[in-house]
């Protein structure tokens, strides 16, 4: 399948400072993409470049084969949902929904029948006629979505959507959001700051820093095979070795013994024990490599210290160094 978003060295400068260098990547139709990266990455910078609020330095975009770099916000086919739903207050949810098509088709019978027939499909129909003012977060949310959906985007951008909602909820719209993406075919790049909300959500996840793309792949080439100490530190889980190795915590064996001193080793002091989405977690202190990791193992109550050991087969390398 060809790309269908392509986006070619997007470079964004503010006087002498780079906010984004030779952004480069592509997108079949119907992909999703999830973007994270610490605060100040670069990520709603991003967004806003190509949604056209704001203007690339240097490169190129193209959507289904059309060069939109230089197209007003309004002439692109793309749609925005920001971290606040922005509906019109003195609009019920219908009002809202129908908004964008009375703009694009004076055909208010039509338009009608296809809003309801979105508000049913997410479960709003018993609150069609109420206003902003009188639904929860996460409704509120929704009618923005389908608001932007109903346009039939070819890019949808969505910047923390879910940010200001309670966990419960947010893992509750997770699910309902990757559904109808992938029932209307759309094709998303969804900025996220929760790792386990972009693993969920992507079919292949890109980490930024600094204005840089330094990996993407699936979720699991990002989780098990980091290319990079930032990867690894802020996507996966395990250890890093002089900035230049890394093993991943599935392939740490643990012990209270020094009992193979052929293998790599490191001492660990237990520092508590979590309990994190069912399962049993120790958290451990790695004193010679100045390293904190959550490991999913069994222990004494009474042990404090233990014994990481490593298979040379399990230590990869990273492929870029920062």
């Amino acid at each position: 399948m060809s790309s269908f978003i392509e986006i070619n060295q997007l470079t964004k400068s503010f006087k002498d400072k780079k906010i984004l260098t030779n952004v480069t990547f592509s997108l079949k139709k119907g992909e999703i993409l999830t973007l994270v990266g610490a605060s100040g990455s670069g990520k709603s910078t991003f967004l806003r470049i190509l949604s056209g609020l704001e203007s690339a330095t240097e490169g190129n975009t193209y959507i289904d084969g059309n060069d939109i770099t230089s197209l007003k916000p309004q002439k692109r086919p793309i749609g925005m949902v920001f971290q606040q739903p922005l509906l019109f207050p003195h609009m019920n949810v219908l009002e809202n929904v129908m908004y964008g098509l009375e703009m694009k088709v004076r055909n208010k019978r039509e338009n009608k029948k296809k809003a309801m027939n979105y508000i049913e499909r997410v479960g709003l129909g018993e609150v069609m006629h109420h206003y902003p003012s009188e639904l929860s977060g996460g409704q509120q949310q929704r009618v923005s979505l389908i608001r932007s959906l109903i346009l039939k985007p070819k890019l949808l951008l969505l910047d923390e959507p879910f940010s200001s909602l309670d966990l419960q909820l947010r893992k509750e719209l997770r699910q309902w959001v990757r559904q109808i993406f992938k029932e209307e075919e759309t094709t998303v790049i969804f900025v996220t700051h929760d790792r386990d909300e972009a693993y969920e959500l992507g079919d292949r996840v890109a980490v930024l820093q600094s204005g840089r793309f330094l990996q993407i792949g699936t979720p699991e080439d990002i989780y098990y095979r980091p290319h990079t100490p930032f990867v690894a530190s802020f996507m996966s889980d395990g250890l890093t070795l002089n900035q230049k190795q890394f093993i991943h915590a599935s392939r740490i064996k643990v012990s209270c013994d020094v009992s193979d001193s052929s293998l790599p080793r490191w001492k660990g002091t237990v520092i508590q024990k979590l309990f994190v989405a069912g399962t049993n977690l120790y958290e451990v202190w790695v004193d010679e490599l100045k390293q904190k990791l959550n490991l999913p193992i069994e222990l004494e109550a009474s042990t404090e210290d233990i014994w990481l050991y490593a298979e040379e087969e399990s230590i990869q390398t990273f492929q870029k160094e920062e």
